[in-house]
């Protein structure tokens, strides 16, 4: 969807400076790597790394950790890390061999993606035969109202999102990309409207039309909303999903 590549490029060059800052710490609750289970030595990809907060949870044990995004600007500020092997490249065409990684990664990303399948199939063709498959991603309800308004809001907030998915519709697209999912897990914490948009990092407008979003469909979406003086508190929810090339 060219349309759509095109917001996605032109969010995150806007958002890429203050970005990393924003998200630090925002996996730190999930434990990851004790999710993941990664093995010393193990070459990590991540695809759609942004800054990179995500791949770094995987530093050390001779990691070799490699990021891909579209994004330059978010790249630039990838490249703070020195730990990070950084390409850019479409996560569609990923420019590796097959099964060249133990362990591929997206997080935050799926989000972004209307047409999630064949991303999948190509994080499963670089992904060795005994390697596996971690996704990380928002997680929609079940409702398909609550669903539906969710969405709405994460647009207005997001012009490049795409779509939050239930946990039955991640189930769905990864079985049809040939991943077999071995765990899976959802984690929710409480967030402030005030962190998930900072001032500065995001046009007042756009803050603007999220809070009147807010006063009148808020609790429409399944988010849980609660004013807090100035600001709003709402549930995040996110999905934790371990996969593999299917058994035989």
């Amino acid at each position: 969807m060219p349309d759509h590549r095109e917001s996605l490029w032109q969010e995150f060059a806007r958002a890429a400076p203050g970005f990393a800052e924003r998200t630090r710490g925002r996996f730190d609750a999930l434990d990851v790597p004790g999710f993941a289970q990664p093995s010393p030595g193990d070459r990590v990809l991540e695809v759609g790394c942004g800054t990179g907060n995500f791949l770094l949870l995987f530093h050390g044990d001779g990691r070799t950790l490699v990021g891909v995004d579209l994004s330059a600007e978010m790249l630039t500020e990838a490249r703070r890390h020195d730990a990070l092997l950084l390409v850019q490249g479409d996560g569609f065409r990923l420019p590796f061999s097959a099964r060249a990684f133990d362990l591929a990664t997206s997080a935050q990303a799926l989000h972004h993606v209307h047409r999630p399948v064949p991303l999948l199939r190509e994080m499963l063709r670089v992904t060795s035969d005994e390697g596996r498959i971690v996704i990380v991603d928002q997680l929609g309800p079940e409702s398909y109202e609550q669903l539906a308004f969710m969405n709405e809001l994460e647009i207005l907030r997001d012009p490049s999102h795409a779509t939050s998915r239930p946990l039955s519709a991640f189930r769905i697209v990864l079985a049809a990309a040939g991943v077999e999912i071995v765990d899976d897990r959802v984690h929710s914490e409480r967030s402030r409207l005030s962190k998930w948009m900072w001032p500065g990092e995001f046009p007042e407008e756009r803050i603007a039309a999220v809070r009147r979003f807010i006063e009148r469909f808020g609790a429409e979406t399944g988010m849980e909303f609660e004013r807090d003086g100035d600001d709003w508190i709402f549930t995040r929810r996110r999905v934790l999903l371990l996969g593999r090339r299917p058994s035989r």
